[in-house]
C-alpha cells in the first residue's frame, strides 16, 4: 500500500476548481505510472450524485449523463474516465487512478483495501472528514508543503507487540481468523496487565498502514477495545510465558 500515490484536494466540492484540480492530478499520476495507466475512476457514494449536484455541474450535464449510463469519457494523455460507487467498484482496481469525490474517511478506508490501485485523489465532502486518512498516510495536500505520515503508535512496546500480532496473523482478508483474534486478545491482555493503554482507533489505522485489510484491522481494533473495557487488569495465569514475551517487546528485539 505504501506505493500508492495519494493526493488530497482540500477545496469545497461546490467549487468547480475542485474537480479540475482532481482530474489534473489523476491524469498526472496515470501518465507517470509504470506501466502508464489509462483507467481513471470517478468514485461517488451513489450514482445519484451524478445528478443535481455540484459535481454534475462541474462535469457538464451531457458528460454526467454519459458517465451515469456506463460510458467512458476521454481525458488528456490517453486516459479515460468512468464512474463507480463502492458497491460497483469491486475488490480490485488494477493500475487505476481513483478520484474519490465527496470523500470521507470511511470511503477512503475502503479504498485502502483495494488491490492494484496506482493512485487516489480525494476531494473531501467537508473539511475534516478525511483527517483520519490524512494522518494515516501523509498524502500530498494541494496547496500545503508535504508532511511525513504521523507516528500512529507512540508507545514503542505496544508497537512491537502489534508487529508480533501482525507476524502471527493472516492479514490478507477482511475477516480476522478466530485463532488470530485469540492471539491478539492474549497479547493485548498482557499489555493491559503491564499498564499500557490501547487506542483502538490508532491501532486500526496503524494496521491498515502496515498492510492489514481494513475489515481485518477493524476487528483487531475491536479486540483492543474489549480488553480496554475490562473492569480490572487481566490475569496472566494460563498464558504462555507472558513475562518473557513482554520483556522481548520492551527490550526492542
Amino acid at each position: 500500500m505504501s506505493k500508492v500515490i495519494r493526493v488530497v484536494v482540500p477545496l469545497d466540492p461546490m467549487e468547480e476548481q475542485s474537480w479540475h484540480l482532481a482530474a489534473a492530478y489523476a491524469v498526472k499520476i496515470a501518465c507517470e505510472g509504470t506501466p502508464r495507466a489509462t483507467d481513471v475512476i470517478l468514485l461517488t457514494h451513489t450514482k445519484d450524485q451524478l445528478r443535481n449536484t455540484s459535481l454534475a455541474g462541474h462535469l457538464g450535464i451531457n458528460a454526467a449523463k454519459a458517465l451515469g449510463s456506463g460510458a467512458r469519457l476521454d481525458l488528456k494523455a490517453g486516459a479515460t474516465l468512468r464512474h463507480a460507487t463502492l458497491r460497483t467498484l469491486g475488490h480490485s482496481a488494477r493500475n487505476a487512478v481513483i478520484i474519490a469525490f465527496y470523500a470521507e474517511d470511511r470511503m477512503l478506508e475502503a479504498l485502502d483495501g483495494l488491490a492494484g490501485v496506482l493512485g487516489i485523489v480525494a476531494v473531501p465532502d467537508l473539511a475534516g472528514q478525511a483527517d483520519g486518512w490524512i494522518k494515516r498516510w501523509g498524502p500530498v495536500v494541494h496547496g500545503s508543503p508535504r508532511a511525513a505520515p504521523e507516528k500512529l503508535i507512540d508507545d514503542p512496546v505496544v508497537e512491537r507487540a502489534l508487529e508480533a500480532i501482525t507476524t502471527l496473523s493472516n492479514i490478507a482478508y477482511d475477516v480476522m481468523h478466530t485463532r488470530d483474534k485469540q492471539h491478539a486478545d492474549e497479547i493485548f491482555r498482557i499489555l493491559r496487565a503491564k499498564g499500557h493503554t490501547l487506542d483502538p482507533t490508532k491501532i486500526k489505522s496503524w494496521a491498515i498502514r502496515r498492510g492489514w485489510k481494513p475489515g481485518c484491522a477493524e476487528e483487531l481494533a475491536k479486540v483492543a477495545a474489549k480488553v480496554m473495557k475490562l473492569a480490572r487488569k487481566p490475569s496472566l495465569a494460563g498464558f504462555h510465558e507472558p513475562h518473557d514475551r513482554y520483556a522481548w517487546w520492551k527490550g526492542g528485539h
